[in-house]
């Protein structure tokens, strides 16, 4: 069938991946930085992030959810310019997630919707 994307969202890309590697969602967060400050250092140099932005991810988010917004960020759509999971166009797509070799503030929301975080509190 030409022309029929194949989508994936993002939960089960994360989910296949995480088995794939033989780590559990725990063990990888587990060997993340634990310190906000750090974190969202990190997510800064991934992010386009305004200060009000940065505040708000840091107070709203605890630090397993940020980490795990950056891991998912640099795994699935910095390093993964395709945009695709096994043939399947990951869900948010990176179109809606990236602006050049970052990610919006917007598109971080979608992330994080789509892992079934909550982004409430989070517009600015």
């Amino acid at each position: 069938m030409y022309g029929k994307r194949k989508y994936i969202d993002l939960r089960t890309a994360l989910k296949n991946y995480l088995k794939e590697q033989g780590i559990t969602l725990q063990d990888l967060l587990s060997s993340m930085d634990e310190d906000k400050e750090g974190i969202m250092e990190a997510l800064r140099k991934r992010v386009y992030l305004t200060e009000d932005q940065s505040r708000i991810l840091e107070e709203k988010l605890t630090s397993k959810e940020l980490n795990l917004l950056l891991f998912v960020i640099q795994a699935f759509y910095i390093l993964n310019p395709s945009g695709m999971y096994r043939d399947f166009i990951i869900e948010p797509t990176r179109e809606d997630v990236m602006y050049g070799d970052k990610a919006t503030f917007e598109g971080c929301k979608l992330i994080l919707k789509a892992l079934r975080i909550s982004t409430e509190g989070l517009d600015t």
